[in-house]
């Protein structure tokens, strides 16, 4: 792809290949009044586009408005490598009024676009060079590998994005497959701390239960102690069994003495009889 002569301009030309189909992928310099411009041909010639390009400088600060200017220094950057900015270069000489040197502005800029795998916008600007000049087989030829490179590009970027939608949706698979296992695993746990509360309760039933058999065995005990307290108490008031009340205590009394005294004996069973016998005393 090399560059066409502007009709209307005299064009050295200079094979400076970029790749892609050689012969077919150049950019050429044109001639212009300006001194800088024919040495900085003369460098670009001479294989030496880093001091063409000091000299395109110059040129462009005397004829900033110069599209031929422009022109040449796209082709300084592009022999450099500096795609981009050979780009915005080629660009501004596509603001040319001559139809020859727009086009092949237009075509240029395809190219440093291609060099940038910028497929789709080196396709817009070889068309482009097309409507300017039908006839442009090198314009004709690198839109065809441009549209086969962007074609393949664009299944690339399919296949790409296929791949990392399924590796998305493996990935939200696995998530989800996580966030099941977290929740059975919390199932689980909620389960066993369930347990363990179940537990703790029956422990505590247990100890209240325990604490109940112990109040009732204190109570029952404090009971017996009551009741053998109530025992002592009732035995102290009630007299020995066999203590008798001080009158039979009397009786039993005279009647060892009148054992041992017979003669006394009858007279004091005679006295107790009269006793028992006498009538209750009045209380009217």
């Amino acid at each position: 792809m090399t560059s066409r002569r502007p009709a209307s301009r005299t064009v050295e030309t200079l094979a400076v290949f970029l790749g892609l189909c050689p012969g077919l992928m150049a950019f050429d310099v044109i001639h212009s009044p300006s001194e800088a411009v024919t040495t900085g041909n003369a460098e670009m010639k001479a294989g030496k586009p880093n001091d063409a390009l000091a000299s395109y400088d110059k040129a462009v600060k005397e004829l900033p408005g110069d599209p031929g200017a422009h022109f040449d220094r796209g082709t300084a950057l592009a022999a450099l490598s500096r795609f981009d900015e050979a780009g915005e270069e080629f660009l501004r000489a596509t603001e040319a009024k001559d139809p020859a040197l727009k086009a092949s502005a237009f075509y240029n800029l395809g190219n440093a676009f291609m060099k940038k795998d910028k497929f789709k916008e080196a396709i817009e600007a070889y068309k482009r060079t097309l409507a300017l000049n039908p006839k442009d087989e090198r314009a004709k030829w690198n839109l065809e590998i441009a549209l086969q490179k962007k074609k393949k590009d664009d299944e690339k970027k399919k296949d790409d994005q296929n791949k990392d939608d399924k590796k998305d949706k493996d990935k939200d698979k696995k998530d989800d497959q996580k966030k099941d296992k977290d929740k059975d695993k919390d199932k689980d746990k909620d389960k066993k701390d369930d347990k363990k509360d179940q537990d703790k309760d029956k422990d505590k039933d247990k100890d209240k239960d325990k604490d109940k058999d112990k109040k009732d065995d204190q109570k029952k005990d404090q009971d017996k102690d009551k009741d053998k307290k109530d025992d002592k108490k009732d035995q102290a008031q009630q007299p020995p069994p066999d203590e008798k009340p001080p009158g039979e205590r009397e009786i039993e009394s005279t009647l060892d003495n009148l054992e041992k005294s017979p003669k006394d004996l009858e007279k004091q069973r005679a006295l107790l009889r009269a006793v028992r016998r006498a009538p209750p005393t009045r209380d009217w």
